[in-house]
Protein backbone atom coordinates (compact mmCIF):
# COMPACT_ATOMS: atom_id res chain seq x y z
CA UNK A 1 0.00 0.00 0.00
CA UNK A 2 1.08 3.49 -0.62
CA UNK A 3 1.25 6.15 2.05
CA UNK A 4 -2.26 7.62 1.48
CA UNK A 5 -3.97 4.27 1.69
CA UNK A 6 -2.24 3.55 5.01
CA UNK A 7 -3.56 6.81 6.51
CA UNK A 8 -7.14 6.15 5.46
CA UNK A 9 -7.14 2.70 6.99
CA UNK A 10 -5.96 4.07 10.33
CA UNK A 11 -8.81 6.59 10.36
CA UNK A 12 -11.39 3.82 9.86
CA UNK A 13 -9.89 1.31 12.34
CA UNK A 14 -9.48 3.71 15.28
CA UNK A 15 -13.28 4.52 15.64
CA UNK A 16 -13.98 0.83 15.23
CA UNK A 17 -11.99 -0.12 18.31
CA UNK A 18 -13.49 2.80 20.23
CA UNK A 19 -17.06 1.60 19.50
CA UNK A 20 -16.11 -1.98 20.29
CA UNK A 21 -15.23 -0.92 23.80
CA UNK A 22 -18.69 0.51 24.46
CA UNK A 23 -20.84 -2.13 22.69
CA UNK A 24 -21.13 -5.81 23.17
CA UNK A 25 -22.14 -6.29 19.61
CA UNK A 26 -19.09 -6.77 17.41
CA UNK A 27 -18.69 -4.13 14.84
CA UNK A 28 -17.66 -4.62 11.31
CA UNK A 29 -15.14 -2.53 9.29
CA UNK A 30 -16.02 -1.66 5.76
CA UNK A 31 -13.04 -1.12 3.54
CA UNK A 32 -13.50 1.80 1.31
CA UNK A 33 -11.53 1.81 -1.93
CA UNK A 34 -9.56 4.98 -2.01
CA UNK A 35 -8.15 6.90 -4.91
CA UNK A 36 -4.86 5.74 -6.31
CA UNK A 37 -1.94 7.43 -4.66
CA UNK A 38 0.73 9.48 -6.26
CA UNK A 39 3.80 7.76 -7.64
CA UNK A 40 6.47 7.43 -4.97
CA UNK A 41 10.04 8.53 -5.34
CA UNK A 42 12.54 6.27 -7.00
CA UNK A 43 14.34 3.99 -4.60
CA UNK A 44 18.07 4.26 -3.93
CA UNK A 45 20.57 2.30 -5.98
CA UNK A 46 21.33 -1.00 -4.43
CA UNK A 47 24.87 -2.20 -3.56
CA UNK A 48 27.17 -3.15 -6.46
CA UNK A 49 26.86 -6.79 -7.28
CA UNK A 50 29.77 -9.10 -8.21
CA UNK A 51 31.46 -8.69 -11.58
CA UNK A 52 29.79 -10.84 -14.14
CA UNK A 53 31.54 -13.19 -16.54
CA UNK A 54 33.07 -11.57 -19.62
CA UNK A 55 30.80 -11.63 -22.56
CA UNK A 56 31.67 -12.99 -25.95
CA UNK A 57 34.18 -11.02 -27.98
CA UNK A 58 32.47 -8.77 -30.42
CA UNK A 59 33.45 -8.21 -34.00
CA UNK A 60 36.61 -6.20 -34.70
CA UNK A 61 35.83 -2.53 -35.13
CA UNK A 62 37.02 -0.20 -37.84
CA UNK A 63 40.79 0.53 -37.74
CA UNK A 64 41.36 3.83 -35.97
CA UNK A 65 43.76 6.60 -37.03
CA UNK A 66 47.52 5.98 -36.45
CA UNK A 67 48.94 7.06 -33.11
CA UNK A 68 51.80 9.44 -32.45
CA UNK A 69 55.34 8.34 -33.33
CA UNK A 70 57.04 6.90 -30.25
CA UNK A 71 60.53 7.81 -29.02
CA UNK A 72 63.59 6.37 -30.85
CA UNK A 73 64.74 3.13 -29.24
CA UNK A 74 68.30 2.22 -28.26
CA UNK A 75 70.50 0.91 -31.08
CA UNK A 76 70.56 -2.85 -31.34
CA UNK A 77 73.65 -5.09 -31.16
CA UNK A 78 75.77 -5.06 -34.34
CA UNK A 79 75.17 -8.15 -36.39
CA UNK A 80 77.84 -10.43 -37.87
CA UNK A 81 79.56 -9.35 -41.06
CA UNK A 82 77.97 -10.93 -44.04
CA UNK A 83 79.75 -12.93 -46.75
CA UNK A 84 81.63 -10.73 -49.22
CA UNK A 85 79.86 -10.63 -52.49
CA UNK A 86 81.52 -11.27 -55.86
CA UNK A 87 83.64 -8.53 -57.40
CA UNK A 88 81.68 -6.38 -59.74
CA UNK A 89 82.62 -5.66 -63.31
CA UNK A 90 85.15 -2.93 -63.94
CA UNK A 91 83.46 0.33 -64.65
CA UNK A 92 84.01 2.34 -67.76
CA UNK A 93 86.87 4.80 -67.79
CA UNK A 94 85.65 8.26 -66.91
CA UNK A 95 86.32 11.32 -68.95
CA UNK A 96 89.54 13.16 -68.35
CA UNK A 97 88.98 16.00 -65.98
CA UNK A 98 90.07 19.52 -66.60
CA UNK A 99 92.33 20.79 -63.85
CA UNK A 100 94.99 23.35 -63.21
CA UNK A 101 98.64 22.25 -63.58
CA UNK A 102 100.21 21.19 -60.30
CA UNK A 103 103.16 22.88 -58.68
CA UNK A 104 106.74 21.70 -59.04
CA UNK A 105 107.44 18.55 -57.02
CA UNK A 106 110.37 17.93 -54.73
CA UNK A 107 113.66 16.89 -56.22
CA UNK A 108 113.89 13.11 -56.37
CA UNK A 109 116.80 10.98 -55.23
CA UNK A 110 119.58 10.21 -57.62
CA UNK A 111 118.74 7.12 -59.64
CA UNK A 112 121.04 4.13 -60.01
CA UNK A 113 123.23 4.05 -63.14
CA UNK A 114 122.09 1.95 -66.05
CA UNK A 115 123.53 -1.46 -66.86
CA UNK A 116 125.86 -0.14 -69.55
CA UNK A 117 127.36 2.42 -67.18
CA UNK A 118 127.95 -0.26 -64.57
CA UNK A 119 129.71 -2.45 -67.14
CA UNK A 120 131.97 0.42 -68.17
CA UNK A 121 132.82 1.20 -64.55
CA UNK A 122 133.63 -2.45 -63.85
CA UNK A 123 135.80 -2.65 -66.95
CA UNK A 124 137.72 0.47 -65.90
CA UNK A 125 138.20 -0.88 -62.38
CA UNK A 126 139.54 -4.15 -63.84
CA UNK A 127 141.95 -2.26 -66.09
CA UNK A 128 143.14 -0.14 -63.17
CA UNK A 129 143.72 -3.23 -61.02
CA UNK A 130 145.64 -4.87 -63.88
CA UNK A 131 147.80 -1.76 -64.38
CA UNK A 132 148.49 -1.50 -60.68
CA UNK A 133 149.57 -5.14 -60.58
CA UNK A 134 151.73 -4.72 -63.66
CA UNK A 135 153.34 -1.59 -62.24
CA UNK A 136 154.02 -3.48 -59.03
CA UNK A 137 155.95 -6.24 -60.72
CA UNK A 138 157.70 -3.74 -63.03
CA UNK A 139 159.07 -2.02 -59.94
CA UNK A 140 160.08 -5.41 -58.59
CA UNK A 141 161.81 -6.32 -61.85
CA UNK A 142 163.75 -3.07 -61.76
CA UNK A 143 165.20 -4.10 -58.40
CA UNK A 144 166.98 -7.02 -60.06
CA UNK A 145 170.20 -6.55 -62.01
CA UNK A 146 170.16 -9.90 -63.74
CA UNK A 147 168.93 -11.12 -67.12
CA UNK A 148 165.29 -10.31 -67.99
CA UNK A 149 163.20 -12.03 -70.67
CA UNK A 150 159.50 -11.58 -71.58
CA UNK A 151 157.22 -14.17 -73.17
CA UNK A 152 153.41 -14.20 -73.49
CA UNK A 153 152.84 -11.50 -70.87
CA UNK A 154 155.24 -13.21 -68.43
CA UNK A 155 158.65 -11.84 -67.50
CA UNK A 156 161.48 -14.04 -66.18
CA UNK A 157 164.13 -12.27 -64.12
CA UNK A 158 167.29 -14.04 -62.96
CA UNK A 159 168.95 -13.09 -59.68
CA UNK A 160 172.59 -13.48 -58.77
CA UNK A 161 171.67 -15.74 -55.84
CA UNK A 162 171.61 -19.51 -55.34
CA UNK A 163 169.26 -20.76 -52.63
CA UNK A 164 167.26 -23.83 -51.63
CA UNK A 165 163.61 -24.23 -52.64
CA UNK A 166 162.00 -22.62 -49.56
CA UNK A 167 164.25 -19.54 -49.55
CA UNK A 168 163.97 -19.14 -53.33
CA UNK A 169 160.16 -19.09 -53.02
CA UNK A 170 160.27 -16.36 -50.34
CA UNK A 171 162.67 -14.19 -52.38
CA UNK A 172 160.26 -14.13 -55.31
CA UNK A 173 157.14 -13.64 -53.16
CA UNK A 174 158.65 -10.66 -51.34
CA UNK A 175 158.95 -8.76 -54.61
CA UNK A 176 155.46 -9.70 -55.85
CA UNK A 177 156.43 -12.60 -58.10
CA UNK A 178 156.80 -16.37 -57.86
CA UNK A 179 159.49 -18.93 -58.58
CA UNK A 180 159.87 -19.61 -62.29
CA UNK A 181 157.41 -22.15 -63.73
CA UNK A 182 157.40 -22.85 -67.50
CA UNK A 183 153.94 -24.01 -68.54
CA UNK A 184 154.59 -24.55 -72.23
CA UNK A 185 157.46 -25.15 -74.66
CA UNK A 186 157.86 -21.44 -75.46
CA UNK A 187 158.27 -20.43 -71.83
CA UNK A 188 160.61 -23.39 -71.26
CA UNK A 189 162.76 -22.21 -74.17
CA UNK A 190 163.04 -18.65 -72.83
CA UNK A 191 163.94 -19.90 -69.35
CA UNK A 192 166.51 -22.24 -70.91
CA UNK A 193 168.10 -19.25 -72.66
CA UNK A 194 168.49 -17.36 -69.34
CA UNK A 195 170.09 -20.34 -67.60
CA UNK A 196 172.52 -20.98 -70.47
CA UNK A 197 174.04 -17.53 -69.96
CA UNK A 198 175.03 -18.48 -66.41
CA UNK A 199 177.48 -21.19 -67.36
CA UNK A 200 177.56 -24.82 -68.42
CA UNK A 201 177.02 -26.20 -64.94
CA UNK A 202 174.19 -23.83 -64.04
CA UNK A 203 170.69 -25.01 -63.06
CA UNK A 204 167.65 -23.11 -61.81
CA UNK A 205 164.91 -24.18 -59.40
CA UNK A 206 161.34 -24.53 -60.71
CA UNK A 207 158.18 -23.97 -58.65
CA UNK A 208 157.24 -27.67 -58.97
CA UNK A 209 157.24 -30.45 -56.35
CA UNK A 210 155.81 -33.89 -55.55
CA UNK A 211 156.09 -33.40 -51.79
CA UNK A 212 152.38 -34.06 -51.28
CA UNK A 213 152.06 -37.30 -53.28
CA UNK A 214 155.17 -39.08 -54.50
CA UNK A 215 155.31 -39.17 -58.28
CA UNK A 216 152.50 -36.57 -58.69
CA UNK A 217 154.08 -33.21 -59.48
CA UNK A 218 152.13 -30.01 -58.88
CA UNK A 219 152.70 -26.28 -58.93
CA UNK A 220 152.79 -24.41 -55.61
CA UNK A 221 149.18 -23.37 -56.34
CA UNK A 222 148.14 -27.04 -56.07
CA UNK A 223 147.46 -27.46 -59.81
CA UNK A 224 148.70 -30.64 -61.42
CA UNK A 225 151.62 -30.14 -63.83
CA UNK A 226 150.60 -30.71 -67.45
CA UNK A 227 153.64 -29.61 -69.46
CA UNK A 228 156.92 -31.39 -68.63
CA UNK A 229 160.41 -31.61 -70.16
CA UNK A 230 162.14 -34.34 -68.17
CA UNK A 231 165.65 -35.54 -68.92
CA UNK A 232 166.00 -39.20 -69.84
CA UNK A 233 165.42 -41.45 -66.81
CA UNK A 234 163.96 -38.62 -64.75
CA UNK A 235 162.35 -38.20 -62.33
CA UNK A 236 163.97 -41.03 -60.37
CA UNK A 237 163.60 -39.81 -56.76
CA UNK A 238 167.22 -40.69 -55.99
CA UNK A 239 167.58 -42.11 -52.46
CA UNK A 240 163.88 -41.28 -51.93
CA UNK A 241 164.89 -37.67 -51.25
CA UNK A 242 164.14 -35.75 -54.46
CA UNK A 243 160.83 -33.88 -54.22
CA UNK A 244 161.82 -30.63 -55.99
CA UNK A 245 162.64 -29.86 -59.63
CA UNK A 246 165.32 -27.87 -61.41
CA UNK A 247 166.22 -27.12 -65.05
CA UNK A 248 169.68 -27.74 -66.43
CA UNK A 249 171.36 -25.36 -68.86
CA UNK A 250 170.27 -27.71 -71.67
CA UNK A 251 166.59 -26.98 -70.95
CA UNK A 252 165.68 -30.39 -69.50
CA UNK A 253 164.30 -31.08 -66.04
CA UNK A 254 165.54 -33.20 -63.16
CA UNK A 255 164.15 -34.00 -59.71
CA UNK A 256 166.44 -32.87 -56.89
CA UNK A 257 166.51 -32.52 -53.12
CA UNK A 258 164.57 -29.46 -51.91
CA UNK A 259 167.52 -28.55 -49.67
CA UNK A 260 169.99 -28.30 -52.57
CA UNK A 261 170.87 -24.75 -53.70
CA UNK A 262 170.37 -23.61 -57.27
CA UNK A 263 169.93 -20.40 -59.27
CA UNK A 264 166.88 -18.30 -58.31
CA UNK A 265 164.81 -17.06 -61.26
CA UNK A 266 161.52 -15.24 -60.54
CA UNK A 267 158.60 -14.73 -62.86
CA UNK A 268 156.11 -11.85 -63.00
CA UNK A 269 152.81 -11.64 -64.91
Amino acid sequence: MNYLTKCLCILVVVPFFFTLGHSETPATCSVVQGLPGLNGRDGRDGAFGPKGDPGERGERGILGPPGKVGPIGNPGVKGNTGVTGPTGNKGEKGEKGVGLPGGQGQKGEKGSPDVESIKKIMALESQIASLEKKWSWIKSVLLFHGVKEEVGGKVFVATARKENYAIAQNICKEVGGSLATPRNAEENSVLHGIISTKGVSSAALLDITDSQVEGTFTYSTGEKVIFTNWSTGQPDDYKNNEDCVNMYNNGFWNDVSCSSKHLVICEFQ
